[in-house]
């Protein structure tokens, strides 16, 4: 099939114009504040899952500065639902024939030339490996999280981020809602004193897992089963470890602790001004499954953190939530971007002068990582959460699990990222030995140069 590009797709609407009676929407022409189609990021999306065709696409269509222009996952059912869905939205923008491209090996939309960006919404085990090809590739890239599976992924990501000069956007949603931002601001500038203490709250793991069936079996036929494992140690395909219940399998992801924790530790980096560096100390213990079983992850946790600074902050299985404790007070979001509390509410009311204010991304719902991701593109400057700021986020997961899993404090110097005292059974678990040919080595073949 041949493809035409968004732009060349309106172009020739535009033409047929003068053959034929035809209305272009303001939408098309750039007019009424609308955005012209010659100067829209042309996004190309790696994992067209639920959250990738449901709520990351809904947020690109909804961003005037971007236009989804190619499709991409080993599912063909997911593959299919993405393409139709990209085609019905804008056939009613660019005329009837747009047509979205789809493609089921990630290698080839990355060097796809008409597209500008990425967006990663891969399970997490290939969100390194896709987000490098994309770098590489010279493409933008706002990506899901947690933004890596190891620690020293995110390190390589992160450098290789900063080297490109392209655009890097941890897909951190928080940063862009109104009640988290002030609640950050007002730590930030002071208002609660100096904070002593943070709590982390996270939903226990089997609140969000769907019902187990252990059955092992032969992959469904529209699965690409052996790339949709990729770096993972092959195992038996198995209906309840795949799609969204990945998360609850330490080859894939690391449970709740790296889910919603990216959310949670971001905000609280965020707001204590520890977005660059990271604990000096971990300790702490969780309930795990066996390690053989469909799911490993631990289904309940509370692990403890302190930072060069004193700051300690304690991270636990409650309900999605955020405590910060200073020396005037405390100020609480307690549930899923819940309302802001204090025992000094007066203080939630303080008016903070203008250099104190933080920026406030533009969006649209509740989708702002993607309009300041585009926004960013367009000035010229770096996204709220760049790779670094979000490999500092899940590093903090990650030294929890491995803390848990070896049941002991450990010593960390973030600086350096590695175990203080040599810790050779701690270090050894900051990598995973990575399946053949989905590495991190192989990247670079992959990319087309010219």
């Amino acid at each position: 099939m041949v493809y035409r590009t968004a732009r060349r797709q309106f172009v020739k609407a535009f033409s047929t114009a003068a053959i034929a009676p035809l209305v272009i929407p303001a939408s098309a022409l750039g007019r009424d504040g609308h955005t012209a189609p010659s100067e829209r990021i042309v996004m190309g999306q790696i994992g067209s899952g639920d959250h990738g065709s449901g709520w990351n696409m809904d947020r690109m269509f909804a961003n005037e500065d971007q236009q989804v222009l190619a499709v991409c996952d080993v599912d063909s059912n997911h593959l299919a639902h993405a393409e139709t869905k990209v085609n019905k939205h804008y056939s009613s923008k660019l005329g009837s024939d747009y047509r979205c491209k789809a493609y089921s090996d990630f290698r080839d939309l990355v060097n796809d030339k008409d597209i500008d960006a990425v967006h990663v919404g891969t399970p997490d085990h290939w969100h390194v490996i896709a987000a490098l090809a994309a770098l590489k590739a010279g493409k933008h890239v706002i990506c899901e999280k947690p933004l890596s599976l190891t620690l020293s992924e995110g390190r390589i990501l992160a450098d290789v981020a900063k080297q490109s000069g392209k655009v890097f956007q941890t897909a951190s949603e928080n940063r862009s809602i109104e009640s988290y931002i002030r609640m950050v601001e007002l730590v930030k500038a002071g208002v609660f004193g100096e904070i002593k203490h943070v709590k982390i709250l996270l939903p226990p793991s089997n609140r969000h897992r769907q019902a187990v069936d252990p059955t092992l079996g032969k992959p469904p036929s529209g699965l690409d089963y052996e790339m949709w494992q990729g770096q993972a140690t092959e195992m038996p395909y198995c209906e309840s470890r795949v799609h969204y219940n990945f998360r609850w399998h330490l080859a894939y992801s690391g449970g709740v602790i790296t889910d919603w924790g990216a959310h949670m530790i971001d905000l609280a980096h965020w707001a204590t001004g520890n977005e660059l560096t990271g604990p000096v100390e971990i300790e702490g213990k969780g309930e795990f499954p066996p390690r053989d079983g469909i799911w490993n992850t631990a289904t309940s946790f509370k692990v403890n953190y302190r930072y060069p600074s004193g700051l300690t902050t304690e991270l636990f299985t409650d309900a999605p939530g955020l405590k910060f404790e200073g020396t005037n007070g405390w100020i609480l979001s307690r549930g899923w971007r819940g309302p802001v509390k204090s025992n000094r509410p007066e203080l939630l009311e303080t008016v903070l002068p203008e250099e104190k204010r933080l920026r406030r991304p533009r969006t649209d719902g509740q989708g702002g990582e993607h309009m300041d991701f585009s926004d960013a593109i367009k000035e010229g400057r770096q996204a709220y959460a760049p790779a670094e700021i979000g490999h500092r986020t899940i590093s903090v997961a990650h030294l929890g699990n491995i803390a848990m899993q070896l049941g002991r404090r450990l010593r960390w110097d973030p600086d350096q990222e590695k175990f203080a005292d040599g810790d050779a059974a701690a270090t050894a678990m900051l990598r995973r030995e990575q399946r053949e040919p989905w590495t991190i080595d192989n990247v670079d073949s992959w990319i087309n140069v010219g």
